[in-house]
């Protein structure tokens, strides 16, 4: 009853009809449980392709051949582009956007084509009586067209596109709010959140962050990045990511200026590679698009935004705009940047200042306790210097003792250390008034030249003793001034002494002097300028200004010899400190002239001491003795 030919094609239409239901079935299934947008997307191509190719063979069946094949070939290479491409425009979209494209133009095209068919039918009306004549007819028709039609016409479009299509966003307004709001940001978390922000209202999604790369090494020297992340919208502050220096991301970061999709990232040949580390990090995000972020050619931030709230995937124009906004964010990040920098180091300055300053109250606060310790010791030395003074005296012309020599020769011992330790208690009496400034001097009218003469008669025993030639050059010359005798003794005392003891046995030190002329100041009248020379082993340019303070020491202290004028003797480090106190009292000037120190070629220094003739008139100053924070016992 049925031939074979028709039972072969039943057959096969049920075939057909069968797994076409059930390819499509699947389809149907397998869009409902993925919740990927970007997938969903691409299934969308798919199962578009196959109602097509279901169309297709439908009029194939229908022996319509022609159309068949071609529905057949769109649909295979729809499917085709739907599972290849990486990136595919938004489905949904771009069927709303044909469809209201097609209604908006449909609507016109009836519009049109009613307003034609009544023009037409007044020309047939009116083009016989004698007030409507064609012309008119036709004015009347295209002011209507103009003026009504097609402002109505053009609001019926718009509330359809937007209806099917959706509204379109104010890109550039949005962008220049954008711009002029984060001119003034300084702060990082208010740009984070400024940012994620706008990218929220302008991609419509609701969950974004940013973070900032900074270059860092780990305990191997190996390089890496640290996204630091800001709190921005959708949750509390997210996790830092750790991106080695040659990942597929870093890579892609470094030499793209372009949005990554999250559909890339999983499927783009070159992200295979991608550590899962990096993959975990992302999935905890819920990344759905990460746009890089520049300033000055450096890749120096991260913006993570994730799905939209309708579940589709990002157009390319959404991909345009996050961009926009990224090279707009790296401008603001980067003076923020700088702010930070800025801030930071004004911080340290701050912390360095303050540093600075309680060093400099406790060196003060140290320095006026050893000034009261030198003050009070000495004072309460030399009472039983002058006790233990007299008595070795009184022994020493004893003639009891004198007749046994051991005793004799014990005696003069005595009698030695304590003048010496004289000279010290002085020298200690003389720094503590410099430093309270209770130095008392009674200018007279004095000749330095013999001054000085003086001086070096009573050390040239101890010159002679080192084969060192203590020559005074021909001062006749010099102007008498006005100075305190036995203070400017001391001065040239000192002086004289330091030469002998950094020159080397058999070497030579010069005194010379020459007139000043008249300056400003105390030097109104002109004054006098001596110089000490000597042959010894110089002084290094650092300690020029640090030899004139109290206690300092040259070389090491250990090695130094004992004896005031022996080679390299030790002393209390007092002698040019009260030099130059003495000399600037006098309103004078104290320097030294020394290339370097060298033991072996000797290359020597030059002391100068430079003295007014006029002392100004000085007002009386009361007595400031020290007074210590706490008695201080002496044993």
């Amino acid at each position: 009853m049925i031939s074979r030919e028709a039972a072969a094609r039943a057959a096969l239409v049920a075939g057909w009809a069968f797994f076409t239901l059930a390819t499509a079935a699947l389809s149907v299934w397998i869009a409902r449980k993925e919740a990927l947008p970007l997938r969903r997307n691409r299934i969308g191509y798919w199962m578009l392709g196959l109602v097509l190719v279901i169309l297709g063979e439908g009029l194939f069946l229908a022996q319509r051949p022609v159309m068949g094949g071609g529905l057949r070939v769109t649909g295979v290479l729809l499917s085709a582009i739907g599972l290849q491409a990486v990136v595919l425009p938004e489905m949904t979209r771009t069927l709303r956007v044909g469809l209201s494209y097609l209604a908006s133009r449909g609507l016109a095209l009836a519009v049109y084509t009613l307003v034609f068919l009544g023009v037409y039918g007044g020309f047939s009306m009116f083009s016989q009586g004698p007030f409507f004549p064609p012309v008119l007819v036709a004015l009347l028709a295209a002011a209507a067209v103009v003026f009504v039609l097609n402002p109505v016409l053009t609001g019926l479009q718009q509330t359809i596109k937007d209806a099917i299509a959706g509204k379109d966003r104010d890109a550039a307004r949005l962008l220049s709010q954008y711009t002029q709001g984060i001119t003034h940001i300084t702060d990082l978390k208010l740009l984070a959140t400024r940012m994620v922000g706008t990218a929220n209202q302008a991609l419509e999604n609701h969950r974004g962050f940013l973070f900032i790369a900074n270059t860092e090494r780990d305990a191997d020297g190996d390089s890496f990045y640290r996204l630091r992340g800001e709190q921005g919208a959708g949750g509390d502050r997210p996790p830092d990511g750790l991106i080695a220096e040659d990942s597929p991301l870093a890579l892609y970061f470094r030499s793209e200026r372009h949005p990554l999709t999250a559909a890339e990232l999983r499927e783009a040949p070159h992200f295979q590679e991608l550590a899962e580390s990096d993959r975990s990090w992302l999935k905890d995000l819920d990344a759905e698009l990460l746009v890089p972020i520049y300033a000055r050619d450096e890749w120096i931030g991260l913006l993570v935004l994730g799905p939209k709230n309708s579940g589709a995937a990002y157009s390319q124009e959404d991909l345009n705009l996050a961009g926009i906004l990224a090279d707009q964010t790296g401008v603001a990040m980067e003076n923020v940047r700088l702010v930070e920098g800025l801030t930071r180091l004004n911080d340290q300055f701050r912390r360095a200042y303050s540093a600075l300053e309680q060093a400099k109250q406790q060196l003060e606060r140290l320095d006026r306790t050893k000034s009261d310790f030198i003050s009070i010791a000495s004072h309460e030395l030399r009472t039983p210097l002058t006790v233990i003074s007299g008595s070795s005296q009184m022994l020493l012309a004893d003639p009891a003792l004198q007749e046994n020599p051991y005793t004799q020769k014990l005696v003069d011992k005595i009698v030695t250390g304590t003048a010496r330790m004289h000279e010290i208690v002085d020298s200690m009496l003389d720094i503590a008034k410099i430093d309270t400034r209770e130095l008392q001097l009674d200018p007279q009218p004095i000749a330095v030249s013999g001054l000085v003469r003086s001086v070096c008669a009573g050390l040239d025993e101890a010159a002679r003793e080192r084969g060192i030639t203590l020559e005074v050059e021909e001062m006749a010359g010099l102007p008498h001034i006005e100075a305190d005798v036995d203070a400017l003794r001391k001065v040239f005392y000192h002086l004289v002494v330091n030469a002998i003891k950094y020159t080397p046995d058999g070497g030579r030190v010069t005194i010379s002097g020459h007139p000043v002329g008249a300056e400003r100041g105390a030097f109104a009248e002109g004054g006098v300028k001596v110089t000490v020379a000597d042959t010894g082993i110089g002084i290094d340019p650092r300690y020029h200004e640090l030899i004139f303070t109290k206690f300092y020491q040259t070389g090491e202290l250990a090695l130094h010899s004992t004896g005031k004028t022996k080679f390299k003797g030790a002393g209390p480090g007092l002698g040019l400190a009260i030099a130059r106190g003495i000399v600037e009292a006098h309103t004078g000037r104290v320097w030294v002239e020394s290339p370097r120190c060298d033991e072996q070629a000797c290359p020597g220094s030059r002391f100068h001491v430079v003295l007014p003739r006029r002392q100004p008139a000085r007002l009386p100053e009361p007595s400031r003795m020290p007074t210590p924070s706490r008695p201080l016992v002496l044993h």
